[in-house]
């Protein structure tokens, strides 16, 4: 009997050994794809070009004065603007300045900068170009529909800088341009 029953312990130790491996691992397992999980997440999250800061933030934060002034300039001028995209696919952006009397706005010189809020890291620079008196065009590609951040920054004729900056949210694809309307080079 006592042979039997030290068999009997040695099996139960050996059992115990056994289920206490596997309860172990079996935990460690969950961890383990826990991690995975986790690691899998944080790769997507930051793989994204959605989850992006907006480059260039800290220095215009630091020269929040200068464009505030920018801005200023562009209201005490009372200068009016609409903005559209226009060719086929939407290959440019065309912006249409006039005054406080509704007059074209000619002989400015400037440029744009835009970015799509889900690509913020994508941002695309561009010159203006005079096409008619106080309407101007920037070649980029504006297609994706949805909301953009707009800033436009001008010298004007008589050599006063200023800056314009506006959120828009564009659903609809661009009307087909008018006939004999062409996008510049």
């Amino acid at each position: 009997m006592m042979a039997n029953l030290t068999q009997t312990e040695q099996y139960t130790k050996k059992t115990e050994r056994n289920s206490r491996a596997f309860w172990i691992l079996m935990i460690l397992g969950f961890f383990a794809i826990d991690l995975a999980i986790a690691a899998i997440a944080i790769t997507m999250a930051a793989g994204d070009p959605s989850f992006r800061s907006i480059p260039g933030y800290g220095e215009r934060a630091v020269a929040w004065d200068e464009r505030q002034a920018l801005r200023d300039a562009w209201q005490n001028r009372q200068w009016h603007i609409a903005i559209q995209r226009v060719g086929n696919p939407s290959d440019a952006i065309e912006i249409a300045i006039t005054d406080r009397n509704h007059e074209p706005v000619s002989g400015c010189v400037g440029s744009a900068r835009l970015f799509h809020y889900t690509r913020v890291a994508q941002q695309v620079s561009a010159t203006l170009s005079e096409i008619a008196p106080g309407r101007y065009q920037a070649k980029v590609d504006v297609a994706k529909l949805g909301l953009w951040s707009f800033e436009l920054t001008l010298t004007s004729p008589d050599g006063q800088r200023c800056s314009y900056e506006q959120a828009m949210e564009w659903n609809e694809p661009p009307a087909a341009a008018p006939r004999g309307h062409r996008v510049l080079e």
